[in-house]
């Protein structure tokens, strides 16, 4: 596979130091995610951690039991990812719940600083200690905002996909790429907005490796699993009632939960050409900032515009506030842009474990709602700016080309 180079500290210490930083990670997380469940159980909540990581090892238990996993539920949760996934998903359910939701949970919190690394190679390339120190900060900057705690602490795939996402497109080159944008697509549909975005940047070979190894797993899973195949892709994959109990099925920070919050029923189906229509503009801006040589700009309009225009998308879904908050950081001057995106992000961490513990004092809705809307709000104003920003800006020196630019970008310069 071929890679970008990528010149950094010696290797003894990058070893050394990420080291350090994948057990500060790795404690950092079992030691929250144990404080909220020692609470929880001091308050005689029956919250428990690994909430969607049970709907995922439930389907799994149900291949194996030769079942459809889509016949399962828990709590009014269904599982509502690909068959591949399920396959994907098998070995959670060999081991016990709690072993299963630590490994899980473990791997999930490891790729926190290796997403944070990738950036920092990307936008602040160079050696000597300062990427390393980067490192650090910005992995403990980042752990405890709401979408990366909140998957940590669901035992969501969010953070997985992220990876599998920004490892393809900022590092890849070649026969390579897209690859693992069609594995992350096998596993859930929405990165299959990188397949248009890589097509429409003129990676048309980087855009059919990723369909075709999209349709691969496709195939995996009707070799494997035709009937639950059958289930899913004759329609169980469009079904939004199986995301959410029915009485929160409003619930979500997509256009479409927007619409269902704010305006009447009569109006409810203005949602899907209101989605189409910030889907051809959020692409067109993705395309625009690729071709302008910001390519992590690019990435972020274009996953921005996949989290508006599902069907469903829940505020543990913002997992790439973590690319917006290190393009940001690489701006120099904008301190306090920063630290407002971060509490944005941050706050409602807080909300959401007094809820769980049993110490709001208020129903779920009351601060969930504002909290989705208010993530609706701000992944349309980032479209606005960024398409505001590249029509203010002058086009970059050469060829204006679908190609990626190497790590050291006009993203890490004001």
């Amino acid at each position: 596979m071929s890679v970008a180079p990528y010149s950094g500290p010696d290797r003894r210490t990058v070893l050394a130091a990420t080291t350090g930083v994948l057990v500060l990670t790795v404690a950092v997380t079992a030691a929250a995610i144990a404080l909220v469940q020692w609470v929880a159980a001091g308050t005689g909540s029956a919250w428990a951690p690994g909430g969607d990581l049970a709907v995922y090892r439930d389907a799994a238990g149900a291949v194996l039991a030769g079942e459809s996993p889509y016949e399962v539920s828990r709590n009014g949760y269904g599982f509502v990812y690909p068959p591949f996934a399920v396959l994907a998903l098998l070995p959670l359910a060999q081991v016990g719940p709690a072993a299963g939701f630590w490994v899980w949970t473990v791997g999930s919190a490891l790729l926190v600083p290796a997403v944070v690394w990738l950036l920092i190679g990307h936008l602040a390339p160079g050696g000597g200690r300062r990427p390393l120190v980067l490192l650090a900060v910005g992995t403990l900057a980042v752990l405890p905002v709401s979408p990366i705690a909140g998957t940590l602490l669901l035992g969501n795939v969010n953070i997985v996909l992220l990876a599998l996402v920004l490892v393809d497109l900022l590092r890849i080159r070649g026969r390579h790429q897209g690859i693992l944008i069609g594995l992350a697509a096998g596993l859930k549909l929405t990165p299959l907005i990188f397949v248009a975005y890589l097509l429409l940047t003129g990676r048309i070979r980087a855009g059919l490796t990723a369909l075709a190894t999209f349709a691969g797993t496709v195939a995996i899973g009707f070799l494997f699993l035709p009937s639950a195949s059958a289930t899913f892709w004759g329609g169980a994959f469009v079904d939004g009632s199986r995301t959410r109990p029915p009485d929160e099925e409003a619930f979500g920070s997509s256009l479409r939960g927007a619409v269902l919050n704010l305006l009447p029923e009569s109006m409810h189906p203005l949602w899907l050409p209101a989605s189409v229509l910030a889907g051809v503009a959020g692409l067109a801006i993705a395309v625009w900032a690729s071709r302008r040589h910001e390519e992590l700009t690019g990435i972020l309009a274009c996953a921005v515009t996949g989290l508006l225009v599902s069907p469903v998308t829940w505020y543990a879904h913002w997992v790439w506030c973590v690319p917006l908050l290190a393009l940001i950081a690489a701006r120099p001057g904008r301190p306090v842009l920063l630290g407002g995106l971060w509490l944005v992000f941050a706050l409602p961490l807080p909300w959401w474990i007094a809820y769980v513990v049993g110490w709001a004092p208020v129903p779920e809705q009351t601060w969930v709602m504002p909290v989705e809307l208010l993530y609706t709000a701000l992944g349309a104003a980032l479209l606005v700016l960024v398409a505001a920003r590249l029509r203010h800006t002058g086009a970059p020196p050469g060829p204006s080309s679908g190609r990626i630019p190497e790590p050291a970008t006009s993203e890490g310069r004001p």
